[in-house]
């Protein structure tokens, strides 16, 4: 690898953001299920979502009262999103990040944080870096929720093996992105000593198969 994953990464996403791709215009079915079932509005306020691209799950959460803040790499998306969470009437805060770099808020902010479909774009360095920021920020006993691709999804059936459950994506728009992809009893390395709880999700259609895995857990409270 020429570049360092992280960086290499964010370049293919700001010039796929920049080019009006990927832009989703409606929640993970998956997350609004799983919000229902594992946030509470009474103790959950103040939500991060870390990654949120053109803003559809951020939006989802907006409406439903919590305290929304966010982070991303791309201007783009930041612009689009801010634009619409105010045609929403809405409100949250969202920042523009460099890629590797501390998010721009105090230990122990939030209440909850999600990455959905995020952290399987980069290194085994750069996951647990993120993980520890993730959690940096995240109040003891807070929770922590994230989507990431598993074997078998379209992101791992057109790329190249690089080696320790590591990729390069072949998939169109998102060529030379680096990529982990872990098997199940992979996890637990990649949270070390987090009780993790395990779901997956995805679907066939055609000759697309999607696959994910869902992580979910408490930070320690010491």
């Amino acid at each position: 690898m020429t570049a360092q994953p992280d960086l290499l990464n964010a370049a293919v996403w700001r010039k796929l953001y920049a080019e009006g791709k990927n832009d989703l215009r409606y929640p993970s079915d998956v997350l609004v299920r799983l919000g229902a079932r594992l946030l509470s509005r009474n103790e959950d306020r103040r939500l991060l979502d870390f990654g949120f691209g053109t803003g559809a799950n951020l939006l989802h959460f907006a409406r439903q009262s919590y305290e929304m803040y966010g982070i991303e790499i791309s201007e783009h998306a930041l612009a689009l999103t801010q634009q619409r969470v105010r045609e929403a009437g809405l409100a949250a805060e969202l920042s523009l990040i460099e890629p590797g770099h501390r998010t721009p808020y105090r230990d122990s902010f939030f209440d909850a944080v999600y990455a959905w479909q995020v952290l399987y774009y980069g290194d085994k360095d750069v996951w647990r870096r993120t993980v520890s920021e993730l959690e940096r920020v995240t109040r003891p006993g807070g929770r922590v929720i994230v989507a990431t691709a598993a074997p078998g999804d379209i992101s791992q059936a057109e790329a190249e093996p690089l080696g320790n459950e590591m990729y390069r994506s072949r998939v169109p728009s998102q060529e030379g992105c680096v990529l982990t992809i872990p098997e199940q009893e992979g996890l637990a390395a990649l949270f070390a000593g987090r009780g993790i709880e395990v779901g997956e999700f995805g679907f066939r259609f055609g000759p697309t198969v999607a696959r994910h895995w869902i992580v979910t857990y408490r930070k320690p409270r010491s």
